[in-house]
C-alpha cells in the first residue's frame, strides 16, 4: 500500500460519520472489531479506510487529552485567581455601585460614596431588584459634590430586602453633571458562588471586577485616609 493511497483514501473519508467516534475509545474499538468481524467476505474493508478510521480515532483521544489538560489548567487557574482574591479580605476598598447580590446572612449595606464635578440638584440613588422594580429610592443632599449614603438594606416599605440580585444606579435629577456612586468599606470575606467568587462588604456580595481602589481609600465622610 503506498502513502499516496492512504492519503487519498484519508482523504475521501473525511467527509463521512465513522460509528463510534462521539463514543470512548473502548466503544469505538468494540465497533472496529465487530465491523471487521461481520463485514462481507466478497467486499472487505480496506487497509486504507482502516488506517483512516484508525486516525480518526487518534485524533479524538489527541482532542479529549486536550480538553482535559485545558480543564486542569482553569481548575488550577481559578484556584489562583481565588487566592488572590483571598489576599483583599481585611483590606479597605472602594467598589463600582452596580450589581450586587444579599445572601442569607444579611447585614447592614456599607456607605456609598457619591462624587460629582457640580452641586447636585434633586439626585437620588435608586436600588432595583432582579426585575428592575425600584424597591427603593434615597435622597442625595443637594449641593452637594461629594457625600456618603447611607442604606439601611431595607425597601421603601420599611421591609429588610430578601436575598436575590439587585441593582444600584444614580438618579442625576437636575443635576449638572453625571454622579458616580461607590460602596466604600472593609473586605468581610470571600465567597464561592455559583454565579462566581464574590466579595462580602458589609450586607453586600460584590463581584471582583466591581472593585477600583484598595486600601488607603479616602473615608467619604471626614476626607481623610483609612
Amino acid at each position: 500500500m503506498s502513502i499516496t493511497g492512504v492519503s487519498s483514501s484519508t482523504q475521501s473519508t473525511d467527509t463521512t460519520s465513522t460509528p463510534g467516534m462521539k463514543g470512548t475509545k473502548d466503544e469505538f474499538l468494540k465497533l472496529f472489531m465487530a465491523q471487521l468481524q461481520y463485514q462481507d467476505p466478497f467486499a472487505p474493508t480496506s487497509g486504507a479506510d482502516m488506517v483512516a478510521q484508525l486516525a480518526q480515532l487518534s485524533s479524538v483521544e489527541q482532542a479529549k487529552q486536550t480538553n482535559d489538560t485545558l480543564a486542569d489548567l482553569a481548575t488550577a487557574q481559578n484556584a489562583v485567581a481565588n487566592a488572590n482574591l483571598a489576599s483583599l479580605v481585611g483590606r479597605d476598598c472602594n467598589a463600582t455601585a452596580a450589581g450586587f447580590s444579599i445572601d442569607e446572612a444579611g447585614g447592614t449595606p456599607p456607605p456609598l460614596d457619591v462624587k460629582t464635578a457640580t452641586p447636585t440638584k434633586d439626585a437620588a440613588i435608586v436600588i432595583t431588584d432582579a426585575n428592575g422594580k425600584e424597591i427603593r429610592r434615597i435622597p442625595i443632599p443637594d449641593g452637594s459634590t461629594q457625600a456618603s449614603v447611607a442604606w439601611d438594606g431595607k425597601d421603601a416599605n420599611g421591609q429588610p430586602v430578601k436575598p436575590g440580585s439587585y441593582s444600584i444606579s444614580v438618579d442625576a435629577g437636575k443635576s449638572a453633571s453625571t454622579i458616580n456612586a461607590s460602596w466604600h468599606g472593609r473586605v468581610d470575606s470571600l465567597e464561592l458562588t455559583a454565579e462566581g467568587p464574590r466579595l462580602r462588604i458589609g450586607g453586600v456580595l460584590i463581584a471582583p471586577g466591581d472593585i477600583h481602589t484598595i486600601g488607603n481609600t479616602s473615608d467619604s465622610a471626614t476626607g481623610q485616609k483609612a
